[in-house]
Parts: structure tokens; sequence; C-alpha cells
């Protein structure tokens, strides 16, 4: 038997995707995967490199695995950070001792075997300028949920965001591809699966010449056993009514839209380059609201982007008052080198950026609180999860797998993988406790 190979993962739910791919490929060429690092052979970090602070997790996880290194131990960097500064890696930490770009997942297994006679492994790579999608087997699921990349790269180009430097233009994968892969994973009891790619809604632009996102549900719906689709990722400027249509209209598909919206202000979403106005943004929400029935509206908002003034902040906040999101997400702008926004005046101090996001969260803890105590006393239909403590661990439509709340049940006939009916009776903290409904 090979080594054994432990993977560490940074980043969202895409970089989760790719891992598992490499996972395979290695089980498939005889390695065996364990999660003691203790016991590894081979390390794999899959990094991220989306923001500073997500650089600096990565180059911290790199130096903490480089301490756990004992003499037959190595170390391969795989994803974003390995992308994107792969020069700087190699010649400045000589610890690592493979380097894989996100192009090259498809090396994992030629990289350890490197590795392990110990030769250095690192094929320079060009900059990202997408992918050719290879169809590989998905492990079996620990959970009932499971995710699936629907497109890789960007080409909205908005001026903070680094991603179209790290994985490209924006590229579709054929929808056979994801039909199998949806097939595969609910043939391993999967009950939900979570699309995913930097903006969702653009699916099929570049591979049928029109979006074809509404398509793709509907031909997802058909999985017998397939019980909830969720939607992450959607672009407020790419929003077509044939789509709020079957989102609305098919039952499989969660009453649930995760839309990044950054900003309110329409000077800020100009300097951002987000392609839409407030007027467009308010007029959207409207029409999701009012077209779909339970609908659960999730944000992200930036704070401190240049030139964001006291005023624009404050109409922002203005923004999230009156709109009042079921869940909102908000991180401080990040000045990331090669970015457009990267050269513009008026850079905001960090302390500034910082009261402000500290501002913004208080104001949606606070609706979101209130909004938690209107839950109690409503029934859902939830999927359980996991088991912690003696609760089993639930969501329902409501709530994204990892980013969003909790809703914990205490019972003696629930198992993990089941849907039931659950009755809200309170809350603790962010979490909602329920008990099962009859």
């Amino acid at each position: 038997m090979k080594e054994l190979v432990s993977f560490i993962n940074l980043g969202c739910p895409k970089n989760d995707i790719d891992s598992e791919i490499m996972q395979r490929l290695l089980a498939e060429q005889g390695y065996s995967l364990t999660d003691k690092l203790s016991d590894a052979g081979v390390f794999v970090l899959n990094s991220c490199a989306f923001i500073q602070s997500a650089k600096e997790e990565s180059i911290h996880k790199i130096m903490e695995l480089i301490k756990l290194k004992e003499k037959n131990k190595k170390l391969i960097v795989a994803g974003c950070l390995a992308q994107r500064y792969a020069k700087n890696l190699w010649e400045e930490i000589p610890e690592i001792d493979g380097l894989l770009g996100i192009n090259q997942l498809a090396y994992v297994a030629k990289a350890c075997n490197g590795v392990l006679k110990n030769k250095r492994y690192f094929k320079p790579f060009p900059q990202a300028k997408g992918k050719t999608w290879i169809e590989t087997k998905r492990l079996k699921q620990k959970s009932p949920y499971a995710y699936i990349k629907i497109a890789d790269g960007c080409s909205n180009n908005c001026a903070y965001c680094a991603i179209p430097q790290i994985r490209g233009k924006y590229r579709s994968k054929p929808m056979e591809l994801i039909l199998r892969e949806a097939e595969e994973l609910v043939s391993y009891g999967t009950k939900e699966i979570n699309l995913v790619a930097q903006d969702t809604t653009l699916y099929g632009i570049d591979l049928y010449g029109n979006k074809k996102l509404a398509c793709l549900l509907d031909k997802l719906s058909g999985i017998p056993q397939l019980k909830w689709i969720r939607l992450l990722y959607t672009h407020p400027a790419h929003f077509e009514d044939e789509m709020i249509h079957e989102i609305a209209s098919n039952d499989k598909v969660c009453k649930y839209i995760d839309l990044p919206l950054q900003h309110i202000s329409d000077k800020i979403l100009s300097r951002m380059n987000r392609q839409v106005s407030s007027k467009e943004v308010n007029l959207l929400i409207d029409k999701l609201r009012k077209n779909i029935r339970n609908l659960t509206l999730r944000t992200s908002l930036m704070v401190g982007f240049p030139g964001e003034t006291e005023k624009d902040f404050k109409q922002l906040l203005e923004f999230v008052q009156k709109i009042r999101f079921d869940k909102l997400g908000s991180f401080a702008y990040s000045r990331e080198e090669g970015t457009k926004a990267y050269n513009l005046p008026r850079q905001l101090p960090t302390e500034t950026k910082l009261e402000r996001l500290d501002k913004l969260m208080l104001t949606q803890q606070e609706i979101f609180f209130e909004e938690n105590q209107k839950k109690i006393g409503k029934k859902l239909e939830v999927l359980v999860e996991a088991e912690d403590d003696g609760y089993f661990v639930c969501r329902s439509q409501a709530e994204a797998p990892e980013v969003d709340n909790a809703i914990l049940v205490k019972s003696k006939k629930m198992k993990i993988g089941d849907f039931a009916k659950a009755e809200i009776i309170g809350s603790c903290a962010y979490d909602l406790i329920a008990q099962i409904g009859n």
C-alpha cells in the first residue's frame, strides 16, 4: 500500500470539490486517505488567496504543516495561493515539496510519486485561462448534502476581485457532466445539492450561447431521489424572468437565493464595476419577493471600498434596515495587487473599515434576532445532517449548509439523512431550537 495522504482544505466549497477530485484520483492510484496528520506521509494543502486574510491563513497553515513535517513527510500546496504566487512560494519556502496549479488536479498522483522519491515537484503553470473539464467520480459524502461546481473562473471583472487572475475567464461545465455527477451523488444518499460557481446565474452563456440555469434546474429536478436543489453565488445583474419562474414553480428548488450585492451606493457600485444600479437592485428584490413564496434572501456586503464616504456607508446601513435580509455576510475591502481597485485613490484606513464593518454587522444582528423570534411556532420541513451533544443538527430550506444558522432538535426518533417536520420553539444565540412536530 502506498503512503497515506491527508488533505487540508481552506477557502470556499469550490475548493472542497477540487480536493475531492484529487482524493478520488489518488485513491484510484492506490493511495489511502487519512484525517490524521500524524499518520500521513504527504500533506496536501488546498489553499485560498481571495483576500488578504485568506492569504495570511494559507501561509500560516503552510508554516504550521512545515513544523509537523518529520524526516519522511512531504508537503504539496495546491489551489489559489499556489496558482497566484507559485514562483514566490517555490523560491522562498524550500520546505514546500510540490506545487499544483488549479488546472493541474489530474497531476496530483504524479506529484505525490515524485515528492516521495525526494524530488521536488513543480511544473510551471501559466496564468489561468479557464479549464478543460474532466469527468471524475465523486467520493461518497459524509453528510446528506453535497456541492456541485457548475462553472469556474469569472468574466465579470469586478474592480476589487482577483478571481479572474487566479481562475481565468468564466467556463461553464457541460450539462451532461453535471447531471451525471448529481446522479452519482444521489446514488450515494445525497438529498441536497448546492450549485456553486463564481456566478451561477451566467451558467451556459459561454457553452450554449445563452443562459441555461433554468434549464439545468429543470433537468436536475428530474432525478427521483434528489429532494432539494440550492442556488449559491447568484449575480444581481444576470437574473432573468425565466429563472425566477423556475425557482418559484419547481418544488425541488429551495426558495433560497444567495445574492451578493456588495453595496447599494450607485457611486460605489460603479467604481466596483458591478454592472447594476441601486434602482435595479431594489426592483429585483421586489420582483423576487413578489414572485417566490416564502423566499429566504441572503446577501454579502463590502465596506470600506476606496472612496466610500460616510454618506455612502449611511446609505448602505439604511438599505439593510429597509430590506431586512434574512441572512447577511459582510467583509472589509481588501486591497489586492493586480486588481483595478488597487490603484484607486482615497483608500480608507483599516480602522475606518473595521469600524464600519462592526456597525453593519450589529445592525444585521438586531434584524436577525428579531426575525428569529417571528419563527417561533412555525412548522418547517428539516433535513437532519448531524448529531451533536444530544441534539440533531438540522436545516430547513431557509438555511444553507456551513454558512447559515442551524435548527437544533432534541429527539430520539431521527437519523442523519432523514427529513422531518419540526416546530420552532425557541432560539439560542443564532441557532433555532425545535421539537418534532405533529
